[in-house]
């Protein structure tokens, strides 16, 4: 690992910091590409949400208490995840002397673009809610494979076929692209998805990312403008009933 990437990944374990400007996110992804494939079970802790929305790679931990008690909510959630060959990240092997306490998170980051499913036979996709952990967090499981869906039979099969041919590779790319990182998307040279596009294809993804962003953008000065109008009015109405007294 030279040390342009173990920069970037001390950098986003200590500091959870990824520099727009190096374009860290993807250096990660790349980087993540080249490891060793494993088959392990790991944990992921989220405060409210009970999905795991696509992303570019994921970051967990080796330890189930970890997920739970550092990354949880207050009763929600923790994944076990069972990867199925997916190239990971060992931050402890590969950088554990140079992260502090982050030690004791035991990360380990392994590579996006897959498709979790509620079971081993990989054939219907999801999370499986199997109780609670022992710091009664609700508890999904899941199998995580880069690998097509297994179909269940032929007309199943071409019916999956017939829909992803109907769906285009823009649309896949923006179904890819979760929304927090459109920010990073900063011209077409950000769009990276794991299939190959055209460059118009990529310019397409890229425009519709910044209409996205744009209405995001109008519709957060709206809400900043009503909550300004509404804290100026009740500052008069206070004012008011002072003046009264």
């Amino acid at each position: 690992m030279d040390q342009f990437v173990e920069k970037i990944l001390i950098e986003y374990v200590k500091e959870q910091y990824l520099d727009r400007k190096k374009n860290a996110k993807m250096v990660i992804r790349d980087f993540c590409l080249k490891q060793k494939p494993l088959s392990i079970t790991i944990y992921r802790g989220h405060g409210k949400s009970s999905t795991i929305r696509p992303g570019l790679w994921h970051s967990a931990s080796s330890d189930i208490d970890v997920a739970s008690t550092s990354f949880a909510g207050k009763d929600c959630c923790v994944f076990a995840i069972h990867l199925l060959d997916i190239p990971c990240i060992n931050i402890i092997q590969l950088i554990g002397d140079k992260i502090g306490d982050k030690i004791d998170e035991k990360e380990i980051i392994f590579l996006g673009g897959g498709t979790f499913y509620k079971n081993k036979e990989l054939t219907e996709e999801g999370f499986l809610e199997i109780g609670m952990d022992r710091f009664n967090k609700t508890m999904f499981e899941c199998w995580y494979s880069l690998k097509p869906k297994v179909k269940q039979n032929a007309a199943e099969n071409a019916a999956e076929n017939k829909k992803a041919n109907k769906k285009s590779k823009v649309q896949r790319a923006l179904d890819i692209i979760p929304p927090e990182e459109y920010e990073i998307i900063e011209s077409v040279n950000d769009i990276e998805i794991g299939f190959q596009m055209t460059i118009q294809e990529k310019q397409q993804v890229f425009d519709e990312i910044q209409k996205i962003k744009h209405l995001a953008g109008k519709k957060r000065k709206k809400t900043l403008k009503h909550k300004k109008k509404h804290k100026k009015k009740h500052k008069k109405k206070h004012t008011k009933r002072k003046s009264r007294r």
